[in-house]
């Protein structure tokens, strides 16, 4: 038998000095007799002694005693009893809030059986793509506020990993687990897996299945293919969950500003369960969406929204210093491979330059006056985009420094020391991806440390940032550490390698909100982190944080980028399923396993008990032999 407490057990050595109280003999007393009776006393005295004896051990007091320390040591032990597991005082919900729970009966018949579930505490998590705690420890009052302002998503539902994640918590134990879905998307191992699993932590874990067998049409992939000419194709599949054929309007609607809104219609016809690809020539840069006009059960797989980023024409004003080679300088060849993108040279600041969408400083030898250090500032926070190039200039001129105020670093000295290696970092490892920093050897830089906010690209390893941004209203500020100096007092040798005009285009790119296909078109359920707090606009809400989970259908805008988002999951769609995940049909129910438990406290409160009775009845035999 197992213990809770075996050292308890020790108590049982009480009853040697029991034992031995109750054989000690009395002392003896002098008697003066004659001889004659002596001898007859002492044989009288063994019989005695041994009737003594034997009384003494027969002695009901002992045995009541000897019983009541026994008791004692057992309860202080704490025998454990395995017992079946009552209903438990704490119950962890998990609800599928994935798509396919977006079907109206679905949510009603989630919500129902979640209420009916509460207990006196209560953690209510709900299973998207990724498991979301809503409340902890609730009672039952406040969980159903929680459980009625649920709202269902737009994501797949990952039901095993949720499921784990309240196993594993430890102030779950002894609770009982409730999943509550339509079970449509299940990608873990079998049900009765996780029973086992949560068995051997003490919890009871119950599945409860919601929804029937629903029509829905959907449009379950998509991609999109540059044709090289500004426009893309777009191919995707339309597939019917219904066991009858259906005929289906699709229409595509591009939003860009070049083509006034135009609409394509393309009827399709689906057998039982049939799917077709559709393609779509010249899908213009900007927005677009291609959607399916039948109404049925889940509205969020009707809609791909499709975005390509817009390269519009860019004017870009370098200022530089006063030489004959600065047209030809490595930093203004780079710019100019840019398509779209008049380049403006010049030495002084115009007289007007709002009409400049980037202002790119690259001062190496001469400053620029202080009221165009100044102009320059108050250009920046308005919220337009500018580039500082970290050159000597930078460091030493007066006037220069009045920058400063607006850069993303502080600049600290000029370092020319040692070798250094140039690494990437944080949103920088994909922005430079294609960029090779190992052949760039450093002879001179300016040695920074990045302010409050700023974000950093690119860093001497050990030293500091060479590429930082920061925001500033829906601008960009960016220092550039790498001076395109050439010559024999060139400071690096970036501007003569390979990959320094995909530097600057990526670098351009990045600050003007123009991505990559992948970047502008993700699946819903993914989620981003960036290095800063920035504007984003998802399809409900504004909200300013460094991270953007798509949770939602539809186009969220990221400063000045458009990121699409779609569901793209057949399992989600698929509402017409017969038997989900075994959980329907003749003999074809989950067992539930009986939750056995080890406790203490029942047998030991009957110990007790036995205990208070014992000492009862002691009680009642010392008062009559009146020995209290």
């Amino acid at each position: 038998m197992d213990f809770e407490f075996s050292q308890g057990l020790a108590a049982l050595a009480g009853i040697i000095p029991l034992i031995i109280v109750y054989l000690l003999k009395p002392r003896p007393k002098n008697i003066i007799l004659p001889s004659l009776m002596f001898v007859r006393r002492i044989s009288q005295n063994v019989l005695d002694s041994r009737r003594t004896i034997s009384k003494k051990i027969t002695d009901p007091l002992f045995f009541i005693q000897l019983l009541a320390l026994i008791l004692i040591s057992v309860a202080i032990a704490g025998p454990l009893l395995e017992e079946v597991k009552a209903d438990s005082e704490k119950v962890v919900l998990i609800i599928d809030s994935s798509a396919s729970m977006t079907a109206p009966d679905r949510v009603d018949g989630a919500r129902a059986i979640a209420i009916d579930s509460l207990a006196e505490e209560n953690t209510i998590i709900t299973a998207e793509s990724i498991p979301l705690v809503l409340a902890k420890a609730l009672d039952a009052d406040d969980a159903k506020g929680v459980i009625k302002s649920l709202k269902m998503r737009n994501t797949p539902g990952d039901m095993p990993r949720a499921i784990l994640t309240a196993i594993n918590e430890k102030e779950n134990e002894n609770g009982k687990i409730v999943v509550i879905s339509d079970f449509e998307n299940w990608a873990g191992r079998a049900p009765e897996t996780y029973i086992r699993i949560a068995n051997t932590r003490n919890m009871e874990l119950e599945f409860r299945q919601v929804g029937n067998k629903t029509a829905n049409y959907a449009i379950v992939d998509g991609y999109l293919k540059d044709s090289n000419d500004g426009t893309y194709e777009y191919t995707c599949t339309v597939k019917n969950f219904n066991d009858i054929s259906a005929d289906l309007d699709i229409q595509l609607e591009s939003k860009a500003e070049s083509s006034s809104g135009a609409k394509v219609s393309s009827p399709v016809q689906l057998a039982g369960f049939g799917a077709q690809q559709i393609k779509y020539s010249n899908i213009p840069q900007g927005t677009s969406t291609v959607e399916i006009l039948n109404e049925d059960a889940i509205p969020c797989d009707n809609i791909a929204y499709i975005s390509i980023p817009e390269v519009k024409p860019k004017k870009i004003l370098v200022l530089t210093d006063p030489e004959e080679a600065a047209g030809k300088s490595p930093l203004i060849t780079a710019i100019s491979l840019l398509p779209d993108i008049h380049l403006d040279v010049r030495k002084d600041l115009p007289d007007d330059i709002t009409e400049y969408d980037t202002i790119i400083v690259n001062s190496k030898q001469k400053s620029l006056p202080a009221l165009d250090v100044l102009e320059i500032v108050a250009y920046a926070k308005s919220g337009r985009d500018l580039i500082v190039i970290g050159n000597e200039c930078l460091y030493d001129s007066l006037q220069m420094r009045g920058l400063y105020s607006i850069l993303p670093v502080d600049i600290i000295s000029v370092e020319d020391e040692g070798s250094h290696t140039i690494e990437t970092v944080g949103s920088g490892k994909n922005i430079f991806e294609d960029v090779t920093f190992s052949e760039v050897y450093l002879r001179r830089f300016l040695v920074t440390t990045p302010k409050e906010g700023a974000s950093v690209l690119a860093e001497v390893k050990g030293t500091g940032p060479l590429v930082s941004m920061r925001n500033i209203k829906n601008g960009t500020v960016t220092y550039v550490g790498f001076s395109d100096a050439t010559g024999k007092d060139a400071w690096n040798n970036f501007a003569t390698t390979p990959t320094y005009p995909v530097f600057w285009v990526k670098l351009l790119r990045y600050m003007w909100g123009v991505g990559d296909i992948s970047e502008t078109n993700v699946n819903t359920g993914r989620y981003q982190a960036f290095d800063q707090n920035i504007l984003i606009k998802t399809p409900t809400e504004t909200l300013s944080s460094s991270f953007v989970y798509y949770d939602e259908c539809g186009l969220y805008s990221l400063n000045q980028k458009n990121v699409a988002a779609n569901l793209y999951d057949a399992m989600e769609s698929n509402t017409f399923t017969e038997k989900r995940l075994n959980l329907t049909g003749e003999n074809r129910e989950i067992k539930k396993l009986e939750l056995r438990t080890k406790s203490p406290d029942k047998l030991r409160k009957y110990l007790i008990y036995a205990l208070l009775l014992l000492i009862i009845i002691e009680n009642a035999v010392m008062f009559r032999r009146r020995i209290i």
